[in-house]
């Protein structure tokens, strides 16, 4: 090839080189920045449930716990863990030994005083005595009453019978172990924990921020975390007036009330001391706008913060102050603002941030996954 047609060659392709450039240049600067993609929801009326979830324990409505009144060695059990029992049937027998003998002895000393008192009582009316030895011998004869009385009383504690008709959920003494009585400081030995499993009921304790919307008489559900699939229908029966923990919630900060729920639906399965969640109905709405709670917004209107939402109108979002009600969570109620059939843009998060009232944006119109990292994702209010 000649030195002339090489250098036009090379020229060709130059200029064809720098063309193709000057067009990718022209087609990026015409183009102008992206609008953001945003995903918007049409609203539509609906229901909306608000609850108060907590956890806690599960317990027999009627539970009892047994414990021993005097100090004895434990000589006989006649129930184990499981049992049924009838009100009045015998637990338990205790060492019995030394109270028999004492009672024995105080009988003796009563037979002894009656006599004497009958004596001296036959003596006064004759004048024989004075009235100083019968007052002491008529008080003698009282004091070993009292005895008597007292050692029977000890030893009719040393057998145990069941206070209530019922299911024995807990054996806490073993034969030749000695049980204690309780003290101001030390708590004596729990020895039995009768319940009657017929009737159940669980005690939560609910959040400070929350009990103000728990009333007695709302309907709940209790799920054992023994049985995450099942849940049991209950009823708000009691609230406390005071923290359930003071000492635990000085020390942590969370102040919690207790909260008592008596379930309905009964199970074989349950058992007192389960662990569970209870969650209760405080509000209901039917035939109400709602929308995801990430797209409600906290801006200044009229002088003061107010919930707000982005419409989408002729390719822009547009700023409309809201007012809400009741939540479930994930959804808000919305009772003023904007009506059925407009359309709301709830996301994403990170276009939901920075967008402003009139900015143009374009709808996702694609169908399954978004385009990377512009999936919006569920968040609280902004």
């Amino acid at each position: 090839m000649s030195k002339k047609r090489r250098r036009r060659v090379i020229w060709t392709l130059v200029v064809a080189g720098a063309l193709l450039a000057a067009i990718v240049i022209f087609k990026i600067s015409s183009r102008g920045p992206g609008l953001p993609e945003v995903e918007v929801m049409e609203l539509a009326p609906g229901g909306i449930v608000s609850t108060v979830s907590a956890d806690g324990e599960l317990e027999a409505l009627n539970q009892v716990d047994i414990s021993a009144e005097i100090v004895a060695k434990v000589e006989k059990v006649y129930v184990k863990e499981g049992d049924e029992v009838e009100r009045g049937q015998i637990l338990c027998a205790l060492d019995d030994d030394e109270l028999r003998s004492q009672r024995d002895l105080n009988r003796s000393r009563l037979d002894e005083a009656a006599a004497s008192y009958k004596r001296g009582k036959a003596l006064f009316e004759e004048n024989l005595i004075s009235e100083a030895d019968f007052d002491a011998r008529r008080t003698a004869y009282e004091v070993a009453k009292s005895q008597l009385e007292q050692s029977e009383d000890n030893l009719s504690k040393t057998r145990l019978f069941a206070p209530i008709s019922g299911r024995v959920v807990r054996v806490d003494v073993e034969e030749g172990e000695t049980v204690v009585l309780g003290t101001m400081n030390n708590p004596g030995t729990v020895m039995f924990t009768l319940g009657n499993l017929s009737a159940m009921q669980a005690k939560i304790y609910v959040d400070e921020a929350d009990i103000v919307d728990v009333s007695v008489g709302q309907r709940a559900k209790v799920t054992p975390d023994a049985m995450p699939d099942a849940g049991f229908d209950a009823r708000v029966s009691a609230i406390g007036y005071m923290p359930a923990t003071e000492a635990d919630a000085a020390a942590s900060d969370v102040i919690e009330f207790e909260v008592v729920l008596d379930v309905i639906d009964i199970d074989a399965r349950l058992r007192p001391g389960m662990s569970v969640s209870g969650a209760i109905t405080t509000a209901q709405r039917e035939n109400v706008l709602t929308c995801p709670l990430q797209a409600i917004g906290r801006r200044e209107g009229e002088g003061e913060p107010r919930d707000t939402v982005f419409v989408l109108e002729g390719g822009r979002a547009k700023l409309v102050p809201v007012k809400t009600g009741i939540s479930d969570g994930t959804r808000v109620e919305i009772v003023e603002g904007v009506k059925a059939g407009q359309r709301v843009i709830v996301g994403p998060y990170t276009v939901l941030r920075a967008l402003g009232d009139g900015d143009d944006v374009r709808v996702y119109e694609g169908e399954g996954e978004w385009p990377k990292g512009k999936r919006p994702r569920p968040r609280g209010p902004r």
